[in-house]
């Protein structure tokens, strides 16, 4: 018996001894996969080990791993499982803060009725300690219930901490509009009542909702900063208070004085978002949406920019547009056709996009998903899509896309897409439009004008075939057709100069420009033939000086008569009117004041007298000289009055004086005759038009007159004043076109490395104050650029005819007008909007 007992003893300390050393080694294990976070693991342990030594003792206990375990997951956004952990924890009989995270994972999972029971119960049992009591009053405040809460900090107030009673008191206070009451309360706290929670936040707050900005303004840094970098930098809360704040004052955010390397990422991302909400409240879309593209897709930190994702790229793209950078367009509408659902009107957007950045690649692509679109909304809607409407539609779509395979020289896959359009809606204005366009391409002019033409008049809008029915009459050599197209369609192109053309004399032309070098240039490659012409010529030949500071000349007088008198012999009397004309203007606008000069002028004019009595219009001739010769108007009184007393509509026939005398300079001498003429003609729209002359063309004066004016003629539809109004435009428009022309020096042994500051110098003065020096600079490289991609061709002149489109147009790049229409790469999609 006593050896029995001996050996049970011997065995039992062995089995102690066993599981010592087990729980030993268990402990190190279980430590070294906790040291790890692998939490996981240590659970299979524990369970592992308990079943060999039901006794194993060790730390910390398997609750408190499971609350550990649970935190993890919830720091992984795995709330299902973080919660079924926190569970696991909760019945091995921890209480506190496993609660306050159960709760917090059930508030994630949208379960604010679970966690509240969990809470209550808990609360109710007395097993939530006092620390995560304010748990509870939370819940019932995001449930609305405020009785309840009222209710137990009275009458159980002993179970909450001074802090939290006091966060509890300022929120009440809040809510029942009393910020001051609340501030008194929140001002009191002195440490955070929950994990995570800032007491500075609900100061700011209830600052803000006060209307106390300047003092929340403070309080979050906004005004000063004495860390480096501001305060509401330090706290995702503050983050959004500083937002709140920016939206509702505008008030602008301190920038960092740190460098922008050294910052961290979320940090980057909240000066981004503060400065695209300052973008956006100045109105700049456009680089809003590049910030908006740089930050991280559905950020955790600001999950409302994904709602405003895109109506922000909508707006930014338009803008971009509208400012002429169409890549940036592209950049932010191309995500929203893929983001969200399929939008036909910005789908047309965004063609017109890919046309003007040459993105040729992708517009068949969109074309593709477009018409994949409409086939399922026509399934889906039929009651919307009846075939009348599928149809054209369908075939308007084909059509685009075999504009696009065209211009990937695709073209019998191009053939195909018109084809197909043709099976599709046979009598589409388009398929008129595009087979029209094959037919002039293999040169059966006759049959690609009936086309062409049946498609424009059905409602076609394609840029092109407007173009090509032009370059058909043109190759037919039938001027008449041709006009007679533009008058016809012309104003759905934007070629709306299809009045009579403007034709102006090439020695009043020259005459004009009031610059020697200038005159001199234009004068020598003239036809020597016309006789006006000649007279300029022998002007320039007989210069024996440069031109002084003040642009003249001096004249070899002997030479120059000789030259003229002969020129004149040859010619009949109404011929030399115009000759005269030039010789008298040529003097007075160019030659020095030098000994006998004002004798010479006086003699060309008494010529010009002499010729009215038989011919009336050397009487306006030299009137025309008179008004820019002489300085004052009271030199001109008897001569002017005696012609306007011969004229059945003398307002009319003074105006007429006037233009024609504004070429030659600033003429104000007519001022006092037109004034007494408009009291008595108030209404002549020439009169007006004459009278805004007399005005710079910047002068306010000048466009309000000329404005009234233009709409009188236009109500009367007065064909002389409507003409005048035109060679006045074309004449300011030549003007602006020589403002920023070099001086013709620059061209004299012009080579590539002077081309350079020549398009520099051109471009100064066509842009350079009107728009910022540091925007002009940064798009100086490409407006050279754009402007040598317009230079004509000059290695092959025997085609010159044959490809007049490809020639520099300077109407089109200094005055953006020209006077036909110009075959442009640009489709215009227009027309299709109304089908959908």
């Amino acid at each position: 018996m006593a050896k029995h007992q001996s050996k049970q003893r011997s065995q039992q300390q062995v089995s102690s001894t066993e599981t010592k050393v087990a729980e030993n080694s268990f402990q190190q294990q279980l430590q070294e996969l906790l040291n790890q976070k692998k939490y996981r693991q240590a659970l299979e342990e524990i369970k592992k080990n308990q079943r060999l030594h039901p006794d194993l003792e060790f730390t910390p206990q398997e609750s408190e791993i499971w609350l550990l375990r649970g935190q993890q997951e919830f720091q992984k956004q795995d709330f299902k499982q973080a919660e079924k952990s926190f569970a696991r924890a909760l019945e091995f009989g921890l209480v506190g803060e496993v609660h306050y995270w159960q709760a917090k994972c059930l508030l994630e999972l949208k379960q604010l009725d679970a966690a509240l029971k969990l809470l209550r119960n808990a609360f109710e049992a007395g097993i939530l300690p006092k620390d995560y009591s304010i748990c509870y009053l939370k819940l019932l405040l995001l449930k609305g219930d405020t009785a309840t809460v009222e209710q137990l900090i009275q009458e159980q107030s002993k179970r909450f901490s001074a802090n939290q009673l006091h966060w509890v008191r300022g929120v009440l206070a809040l809510k029942n509009g009393q910020p001051e009451t609340a501030l008194t309360s929140f001002l009191k706290i002195k440490r955070a009542v929950t994990d995570g929670d800032l007491p500075l936040a609900w100061i700011v707050y209830t600052q803000q909702v006060s209307g106390n900005w300047d003092a929340a303004a403070n309080l979050l840094g906004l005004k000063s900063s004495t860390s480096g970098q501001p305060k509401y930098l330090e706290h995702l809360i503050l983050e959004r208070l500083a937002l709140f704040q920016r939206g509702k004052t505008g008030q602008e955010l301190l920038q960092l004085r740190i460098s922008q390397k050294i910052l961290d990422k979320s940090t980057q991302e909240v000066l981004t978002a503060l400065q695209m909400l300052q973008l956006i409240d100045q109105g700049d879309h456009h680089e809003a949406a590049h910030l908006l593209l740089r930050m991280e897709r559905r950020s955790p930190r600001f999950p409302e920019l994904e709602s405003l994702r895109p109506l922000l790229l909508t707006l930014a793209g338009q803008q971009a547009l509208n400012q002429g950078e169409p890549s940036c367009a592209e950049l932010f509408w191309q995500p929203l056709l893929t983001e969200q659902p399929f939008n036909p009107q910005l789908a047309i957007n965004l063609l017109e996009v890919f046309d003007a950045n040459d993105n040729d690649q992708e517009r068949p692509r969109l074309l593709t998903r477009f018409l994949k679109w409409l086939e399922q909304e026509a399934k889906q809607k039929p009651q919307e899509w009846p075939a009348q409407r599928l149809k054209p539609t369908q075939a308007h779509l084909h059509c685009w896309m075999a504009d696009a395979y065209m211009a990937l020289d695709r073209s019998r896959a191009a053939l195909g897409s018109v084809q197909q359009a043709e099976r599709i809606c046979p009598t589409s204005p388009e398929v008129l439009g595009r087979k029209g366009l094959i037919e002039a391409a293999e040169e059966n002019y006759t049959e690609a004008i009936a086309l062409l033409t049946q498609a424009l008049e059905s409602g076609c809008r394609y840029e092109e075939v407007y173009g090509m029915l032009l370059h058909c009459w043109k190759r037919l050599d039938n001027k008449q057709a041709f006009n007679e197209a533009r008058r016809k369609f012309g104003k759905h192109f934007g070629d709306l100069n299809i009045e009579p053309e403007v034709e102006t004399s090439p020695w009043i032309d020259a005459l004009s420009t009031l610059s020697y070098p200038l005159f001199s240039r234009m004068v020598e490659t003239e036809d020597p033939t016309d006789p006006a012409i000649r007279a300029c010529q022998i002007f320039v030949n007989a210069v024996q000086s440069p031109p002084n500071s003040g642009g003249r000349v001096s004249l070899n007088q002997k030479a120059a008569v000789e030259a003229w008198d002969n020129l004149l012999q040859k010619l009949a009397g109404q011929e030399q009117i115009a000759v005269l004309q030039a010789i008298a203007l040529s003097i007075q606008l160019f030659a020095k004041r030098e000994k006998g000069i004002a004798a010479l002028l006086s003699q060309y004019q008494q010529k010009l007298i002499n010729l009215s009595i038989e011919y009336p219009e050397a009487r306006v001739a030299n009137l025309v000289i008179l008004a820019v010769k002489e300085n004052s108007s009271k030199k001109l009184e008897i001569p002017v009055h005696f012609y306007l007393d011969t004229m059945p509509q003398p307002g009319n026939a003074l105006a007429n004086i006037q233009l024609q005398a504004r070429r030659f300079g600033e003429i104000t001498t007519l001022v006092p005759f037109l004034d007494e003429a408009l009291r008595r003609e108030p209404q002549n729209p020439l009169l007006l038009l004459a009278r805004a002359t007399t005005y710079d063309v910047d002068h306010p004066n000048y466009e309000q007159l000329k404005q009234q004016g233009f709409e009188l003629a236009r109500r009367l539809q007065d064909a002389k004043a409507l003409q005048a109004f035109r060679e006045e435009q074309a004449f300011l428009n030549n003007r602006e076109t020589q403002s920023v022309m070099p001086d013709p020096e620059q061209f004299d042994n012009l080579d590539m490395s002077d081309v350079d500051d020549l398009l520099a110098g051109m471009l100064k003065k066509l842009l350079g104050n009107k728009m910022p020096k540091a925007e002009f600079e940064r798009m100086l490289p490409e407006l050279k650029q754009m402007m040598l991609n317009s230079m004509p061709d000059f290695s092959d002149d025997e085609d010159e005819d044959e490809d007049e489109e490809d020639e520099i147009d300077l109407d089109f790049l200094f005055r953006n007008a020209s006077s036909t229409s110009k075959k442009r790469k640009g489709r215009k999609k227009a027309g299709f909007q109304e089908l959908l």
